[in-house]
């Protein structure tokens, strides 16, 4: 579920550079009785609930805070995600992010060697990901030894949806492994769901598609498929998968096409 909405200058000596920003990634300059809007402020694209005024707007911010600390601690081969993409013995797989989202979970891949292509459809999120990972590879450039983010791109917006067949550019990248994390419907009441997760809820809504998405990801990935899903949800596409990783909250579905090389 996608939806238009306009990308606003916080400041007046903003303006220019949002009218680029909205021309680079097709949005609106001008409010159509949207719920949401990117604003441009000096710290870089944020995104408002216009509804609901109390919410602070959701930004990213890969360099500084949580997501910063998540990712130099975090990284290793204890983290659910990296597990299940099969990040060990020395074998970094090429992934397909192909529901980036906030992109945290490709981040943290990135993080543990792999190359990451992230993948989104939302206009305003898409935005938001693509200059926060834009953000990080210039921090690291300046002050980091270590610049993981370079094996970081974020692809033009779009999803696996939107093709019947596969895309030579995307055949191209010689794929290695594509992760699926498609929005599940909220059962959970909203006061127990983190707030940027409450924004994109109602910004995104649920990917009532995402069955889809199994097929289509199969057909990319040369030796796997990792699925993330809440503990008790049903799989994706109804399709058992060959193994399963756990974490508190969720689980990852691993459907498997053929082992990785050896290192």
């Amino acid at each position: 579920m996608t939806q238009s909405l306009a990308l606003v200058a916080a400041e007046p000596e903003l303006q220019a550079a949002a009218a680029e920003l909205a021309r680079q990634y097709q949005l609106s300059l001008t409010h159509q009785g949207d719920d949401f809007d990117l604003e441009l402020t000096r710290e870089g694209l944020q995104l408002r609930w216009l509804a609901r005024p109390e919410y602070q707007p959701l930004t990213l911010d890969y360099t500084r805070g949580r997501q910063a600390w998540r990712q130099q601690l975090g990284g290793g081969k204890q983290e659910a995600v990296v597990r299940a993409l099969g990040v060990a013995h020395g074998f970094r797989p090429r992934v397909l992010d192909a529901t980036a989202g906030l992109g945290r979970d490709g981040l943290m891949l990135a993080h543990a060697g792999c190359n990451v292509w992230l993948l989104e459809r939302h206009p305003a999120i898409h935005a938001l990901l693509d200059q926060a990972v834009l953000h990080l590879q210039q921090h690291q450039q300046l002050h980091d030894k270590l610049n993981w983010a370079a094996q970081v791109e974020v692809l033009p917006r779009g999803s696996l949806l939107e093709h019947s067949d596969i895309p030579s550019r995307w055949l191209e990248l010689d794929i290695d492994a594509v992760y699926l994390d498609p929005m599940f419907p909220e059962r959970e009441k909203s006061a127990a769901v983190k707030k940027d997760m409450q924004i994109l809820q109602h910004l995104v809504g649920p990917d009532l598609d995402a069955d889809g998405l199994l097929p289509m990801a199969l057909a990319l990935a040369k030796h796997r498929v990792v699925v993330k899903r809440p503990v008790k949800a049903p799989f994706l596409a109804g399709q058992k998968p060959s193994s399963q990783v756990l974490s508190k909250k969720h689980r990852f579905d691993v459907y498997m096409k053929a082992p990785y090389p050896k290192a």
